[in-house]
């Protein structure tokens, strides 16, 4: 667990040192809004697009003896209010297979719904938003058993390594409103901070995500270190990627997990 925390204290350091370099290394707003504009890759939190995702991840979990996981996603995201803020939701299908534990299950996972506003973009970015978890599992294993709600902030730093590139730092705070009998509150932090950077005029990208996080309920902290390759499909705004994840620590939920995704953006 100390491994994790000198981790998280690099993490935090690394984002609040960026706004001393000097302000000619990041675009200016008009520069911003304009690579917007012209970005369908979908990997920029802060650009307000329609999009429409489906993705699947296959987890090979932290338990005793053999355990894995598939989660479906159809994930869609749209402007609201003129494009000052944006709407995104997040439906799952789940499979959870844990021989130890006798656990073979599957049907939906809890369903989530976002709202995100950015009330500052000028050399850098600030945005901030509200995430509601809600407890739409069929079964109890495919979900927390709880109304959850996760405030959010983080920043937008662009072209930190060059054109094409953003560093996102942000954190993200959890917390239950209403649980099942017998199910846990929740209580969790989520320290996240990702660098991506695009090529070949947004035809490809890459990105590494590192994520902290702490629950303060159970007094359990993990690390999750997910590595994403990215391609545009023609020139209709269709995408593909494949991310391979990694947890680090004891109570990591998974070993490693790979994803694959398309994505629709207009």
């Amino acid at each position: 667990m100390r491994a994790i925390r000198i981790a998280c204290c690099a993490m935090l350091i690394l984002a609040l040192s960026f706004p001393m370099v000097p302000s000619q290394a990041f675009a200016q707003e008009e520069d911003v809004k304009a690579a917007m504009k012209k970005d369908k890759t979908g990997t920029n939190p802060m650009n307000f697009t329609f999009d429409a995702r489906l993705y699947n991840e296959y987890r090979w979990l932290n338990t005793p003896g053999d355990g894995d996981q598939n989660i479906t996603t159809f994930e869609f995201r749209m402007p609201l209010a003129g494009g000052k803020w944006q709407f995104r939701s997040k439906i799952r299908y789940e499979s959870i297979d844990i021989d130890m534990a006798g656990v073979d299950e599957a049907g939906m996972g809890d369903t989530d719904i976002r709202f995100l506003t950015i009330p500052y973009l000028k050399k850098f970015a600030v945005a901030t938003g509200v995430e509601f978890f809600l407890d739409t599992a069929s079964e109890d294993v495919l979900g927390k058993g709880a109304t959850i709600v996760g405030p959010m902030i983080f920043l937008g730093f662009f072209n930190p390594i060059g054109k094409g590139s953003i560093l996102v730092p942000g954190y993200q705070h959890k917390i239950s409103i209403d649980e099942d009998n017998g199910r846990s509150k929740v209580n969790e932090g989520l320290i996240d901070m990702f660098l991506v950077k695009t090529f070949k005029s947004n035809q490809y990208w890459g990105f590494i995500d590192p994520q902290i996080l702490l629950d303060y309920e159970n007094n359990k902290e993990f690390m999750l270190l997910e590595l994403q390759a990215g391609m545009m499909i023609g020139s209709k705004g269709h995408s593909a990627y494949i991310m391979p994840s990694f947890g680090v620590g004891d109570d990591r939920p998974y070993d490693t997990s790979v994803e694959v995704a398309y994505k629709i953006i207009w």
